[in-house]
């Protein structure tokens, strides 16, 4: 796994799809986000209603941007694609200019 992590801060692709999570407790909801975000491929990006809809809660734009700011898996669940309609949108704690800096590493410029 730390391989697969320097690789990617090295700019490499490395894909995190196979990694098992501890997800005893979520909800329904947080789960089909998990799935649908795990699915958005590197160097790709979707906005929150986008992920909302492959989620299927088309109309749960804001409670997947809550469920992306409170993600506690990081590059596994790679909520830094997921960018607002308009713009970059958040990042939760850790800020737009870590968001930029993921993106840019899989090639993403906006």
């Amino acid at each position: 796994m730390i391989d697969r992590f320097m690789a990617y801060f090295a700019g490499e692709r490395a894909s995190f799809d196979d990694v098992a999570l501890e997800l005893d407790g979520w909800t329904p909801f947080q789960l089909d986000v998990v799935r649908a975000l795990r699915r958005v491929p590197y160097g790709d990006t979707v906005s929150y209603s986008e992920l909302a809809r492959l989620a299927g809660h088309s109309r749960a734009q804001r409670a997947t941007g809550t469920f992306c700011a409170n993600n506690r898996f990081g590059i596994v669940v790679p909520c830094h694609r997921v960018v607002a309609a308009d713009g970059l949108g958040s990042y939760g704690s850790l800020g737009l200019a870590y968001k930029r800096r993921l993106l840019a590493l899989e090639g993403v410029t906006l």
